[in-house]
């Protein structure tokens, strides 16, 4: 049962009442992008009331700090519908709703029609250039959603985003404000690391004491993660046996679609495909080294937070480190040459040969409390 959270303790003037409107299913939040939401309603909600719209797959476990209303259909079709336009902006007037924050442009009509019909703020929280995104696995719609992202982007009177590179995109090729816009980073929980998960899953999938475990994880139905998976087949693999080093790769992901069952039909004695995981963190506490060959794809890697955050050495190529700032994880991230599969074998090698504890500089970095402070005070100042 949900309890909405008791105002009472709030620091600030409850006259400021946000509503956040989620597109998809973030709870419970398993991986990145999820968490992404989550945490950030999460945090958000210690300083003003908030109320999560969402669809209705939306799963919350136990008592949160704000109020969840998993009252839209799921899936993407339904926001263009204007029933459910109608549905959001009846919503956000019963919460007497001063903000409603955006999650992904999708539901932008909903939102825009609802914060103009309540007199609420618009703001805009974008997780990437989505049509960047979709441009770049071949999507030929691509152009048609990039007409409708920037017109939601120039209708809000906030934007935020990951990182600044994805903000300075938007500024010139959207034609926004920069004084309209707030770097808002993907954020992490310092984990309780479990000392004794390397040993359960090294018994769990038969890996020799000297075998290092690599691993990667993310949604394998999903163009840019499937490569990876292909790349680690034939390029990864053969690299790393050819230089000696006793490995084993496990592969975790969600893989649902059709299209992308051909990933079970790859095999090797070196590569562990355990399927759809229900947790990652014990995967990422008992890695040596979190591998990441994913090449295309926009927006901040969120999985090489999260394997940074739970001591995971990690690999990944130049283009997909961005917004992660190296010089606040020390030893833990290696960055290789785009599409240089030796380079990027190499860094793996070194890797897996010392494993130092995350700095915390990387957690102070990455703290959602530091992360929110340029938001709260933006919204202090429109009170």
């Amino acid at each position: 049962m949900l309890r909405w959270f008791n105002a009472s303790n709030l620091n600030q003037t409850l006259l400021e009442k946000i509503i956040s409107l989620v597109w998809y299913k973030v709870l419970p939040p398993l991986f990145g992008g999820q968490k992404g939401i989550a945490h950030f309603n999460q945090y958000l909600s210690l300083h003003y009331p908030l109320v999560c719209v969402c669809s209705d797959n939306n799963q919350p476990k136990g008592e949160l700090p704000y109020k969840v209303l998993p009252v839209l259909p799921t899936g993407q079709k339904h926001v263009l519908n204007p029933l459910y336009w109608r549905k959001v902006k009846q919503i956000a007037r019963q919460e007497k709703a001063t903000t409603i924050i955006l999650e992904h442009p999708y539901q932008g009509i909903a939102a825009w029609l609802a914060a103009r019909a309540i007199k609420a703020r618009f703001i805009v929280h974008s997780h990437n250039i989505e049509s960047n995104r979709f441009r770049q696995i071949g999507k030929w719609w691509w152009p048609l959603l990039q007409h409708y992202e920037k017109w939601v982007h120039r209708r809000a009177s906030l934007n935020l985003f990951k990182t600044r590179e994805d903000q300075e995109w938007a500024v010139q090729h959207f034609g926004l404000s920069a004084e309209k816009c707030l770097i808002i980073p993907y954020g992490v929980e310092q984990p309780v690391i479990d000392p004794e998960d390397g040993q359960k899953l090294r018994r769990q999938y038969d890996i020799r004491a000297e075998e290092k475990i690599l691993l990667f994880a993310g949604t394998l139905d999903y163009g840019p993660n499937a490569k990876a998976v292909e790349d680690i087949f034939s390029a990864i693999v053969p690299r790393l046996r050819a230089a000696g080093m006793p490995f084993r790769i496990i592969i975790c992901g969600r893989n649902r679609f059709p299209a992308f069952q051909y990933l079970n039909k790859l095999a090797d004695t070196s590569v562990i495909m355990a399927g759809e995981q229900v947790s990652i963190d014990p995967y990422f506490r008992a890695a040596d080294v979190f591998i990441n060959p994913v090449l295309s794809g926009g927006g901040i890697q969120t999985k090489n937070i999260d394997a940074i955050a739970h001591g995971c050495n990690t690999v990944c190529f130049s283009s997909q480190a961005t917004g992660i700032p190296a010089h606040e994880c020390s030893t833990k991230l290696s960055i290789a040459e785009n599409g240089n599969w030796d380079h990027f074998t190499s860094l793996v090698i070194q890797a897996a040969a010392h494993k130092d504890p995350t700095p915390r500089s990387f957690f102070a970095y990455f703290d959602w409390n530091r992360i929110l402070q340029p938001l709260i005070h933006n919204l202090q100042a429109h009170e």
